[in-house]
């Protein structure tokens, strides 16, 4: 039993090491000129900083975050989907922090599928010499959207209005679509219209994914409307 147990341990670790070898380092010419892993690297970045300000135990601090430097990205094909590893700072705004971020983004381009496939952090810096800045977008917990709560109504309204509108221009194909994956959920910043920004999956009933930006503005009046706003990603 005690052999059996090492031999499926040394396979878990073979197998993980074949994952992660592989990769090839990116020119900054290639990154700069692909639209998808500019935005891969961004979702990976929201993705990694609402788990480090919610469900890490080194809390990182809420607010707006940029990407201030990229330190590599590595891409590897493996399985019929290409791995992109980023290596990237990030600057905390609201409340001066800086961090290295490492995450890894498996992309399908069959059927545009998207997943976070390990996300990691490092603190570089907790009080950069520089003034915070007030009044800018912050993260929520994405375990607040749940069933029949707020959240979950505004990114319903969010879908339905960007699926009609969107295959109504031809930006998407024709069909009927469900979310599937939520990376990251945001407040605009702003103090008045007040809404939240769903960064999110939807796939088609025929099994093709779209990462799309769904902003939905909160109603303080009856009969007030505001559109929701939105961007759909390109898969190339």
């Amino acid at each position: 039993m005690k052999t059996l147990f090492i031999f499926a341990l040394v396979l878990l670790i073979c197998r993980s090491m074949a994952a992660n070898t592989g990769y090839v380092k990116l020119s900054s010419n290639t990154i700069n000129k692909s639209q998808l892993i500019q935005d891969l690297r961004q979702l990976g970045a929201q993705y990694t900083l609402e788990k480090g300000i919610f469900q890490q135990k080194s809390t990182l601090p809420n607010g707006y975050w940029l990407i201030t430097k990229t330190d590599g990205v590595y891409r590897k094909i493996y399985n019929g989907a290409t791995y992109y590893k980023y290596i990237v700072q990030l600057y905390c705004k609201t409340e001066p922090y800086l961090i290295r971020a490492t995450y890894i983004v498996a992309f399908k381009a069959s059927n545009g599928n998207t997943l976070i496939t390990s996300n990691s952090y490092s603190i570089l810096d907790k009080n950069p010499d520089s003034a915070g800045v007030a009044d800018d977008p912050i993260f929520i917990d994405n375990r607040l959207l749940k069933k029949s709560s707020d959240f979950q109504k505004y990114l319903d309204e969010g879908i339905e209005y960007t699926v009609k509108d969107a295959i109504s221009k031809g930006l998407i194909k024709k069909s009927t679509y469900s979310f599937v994956r939520l990376f990251s959920i945001q407040d605009t910043g702003y103090s008045f219209p007040y809404g939240y920004t769903f960064l999110v999956q939807l796939v088609s009933k025929q099994g093709y994914n779209y990462r799309v930006r769904i902003t939905v503005w909160v109603k303080y009046e009856i009969g007030e409307y505001y559109e929701p706003e939105y961007v759909i990603y390109p898969n190339v």
